[in-house]
C-alpha cells in the first residue's frame, strides 16, 4: 500500500471519528435553533394573526414563542398554525380527559402539539406522538377543545364541529363557540340554558364542568397541576 492510500485511509477514519462524535454530543446536549412559522387565534369571535418563530432543541423541544413585532400574553386559547395544515399549539398546560367508564385525566405540558391526518387526531412533543381515541381537552376553567367530531347541544339547536374545534362556555352567559374546518368562530348567548357536548360515545355538560353518563355526573378536576403528566409513548 502507497503512502496516498494511507493518508486517504486515515483522512477517512478521522472522518468517521468526527461524525460519531458529534452524533453523540447532538444525543446528549441541547442544541437550539429558530423555526419560523404563522399563527392565528381568535379572542372574542375576531381573528388575530402572528408571525413568530419557536427556539427548538435538536430534540424537538419548544423552549421558547417569539411574535415579530407584538407583544402577545398567551391564554389557553388555542394557537393554529397558518403555513402547517391540521396543526395546533397547546399555549398553557391542558388535562386530556378520557371519559370513558372511569373518568381520567392527565396533564399535557404547555408547547404539547395536537395535529390530524384526516382520519385520527395525535398529541405531539419533543418527536413523540400518540393517536388518542374518545377524549378530550380541558384547560381546567371554561375551554374545552376536541379531538373528535363532536355536537354542541343548546336548548334544542345543535351545532356540528370537527376535531379541532373548541368551546369556550361562561356559565348563563354564552358560549364561544370555534368551527376548525369553517374557520368560524361565534359567540353564542346562553342565559339560564345548558351547553352539552355530545360524540357517539360520550356527553359533557360544559355548564358545569362535568362528564355525563348513566352514573350520573362527574366533576372534572380543575388544577391541571395537580393531575400525572400524559405519557406521549405508552397507554393511556
Amino acid at each position: 500500500m502507497n503512502k496516498d492510500n494511507i493518508i486517504k485511509i486515515i483522512m477517512l477514519v478521522a472522518f468517521l471519528v468526527v461524525l460519531i462524535i458529534v452524533a453523540i454530543l447532538l444525543s446528549y446536549y441541547k442544541i437550539e435553533f429558530f423555526e419560523d412559522h404563522s399563527f392565528y387565534q381568535y379572542f372574542s369571535g375576531k381573528k388575530v394573526e402572528y408571525e413568530g418563530s419557536f427556539r427548538l432543541t435538536n430534540r424537538n423541544e419548544i423552549t421558547e414563542l417569539r411574535f415579530k413585532d407584538l407583544k402577545v400574553t398567551l391564554d389557553s386559547t388555542p394557537l393554529y398554525y397558518k403555513d402547517v395544515k391540521s396543526r395546533v399549539l397547546l399555549p398553557k398546560d391542558m388535562a386530556i380527559v378520557y371519559p370513558l367508564q372511569t373518568v381520567k385525566l392527565y396533564k399535557l405540558s404547555y408547547f404539547t402539539n395536537v395535529y390530524s391526518d384526516g382520519y385520527d387526531t395525535y398529541i405531539e412533543r419533543e418527536k413523540k406522538q400518540k393517536s388518542v381515541q374518545n377524549a378530550f381537552l380541558y384547560d381546567g376553567n371554561d375551554l374545552y377543545f376536541f379531538l373528535e367530531d363532536t355536537t354542541i347541544v343548546i336548548d334544542s339547536q345543535e351545532y356540528k364541529v370537527p376535531a379541532l374545534s373548541y368551546a369556550i362556555v361562561e356559565y348563563n352567559k354564552n358560549i364561544e363557540l370555534y368551527n376548525y374546518e369553517e374557520d368560524n368562530c361565534q359567540i353564542i348567548e346562553t342565559p339560564n340554558q345548558e351547553v352539552i357536548a355530545k360524540t357517539d360515545n360520550y356527553t359533557i355538560s360544559l355548564s358545569i364542568d362535568s362528564v355525563v353518563s348513566d352514573r350520573g355526573n362527574q366533576l372534572l378536576i380543575k388544577k391541571i397541576e395537580s393531575l400525572n403528566n400524559f405519557d406521549y409513548e405508552g397507554g393511556d
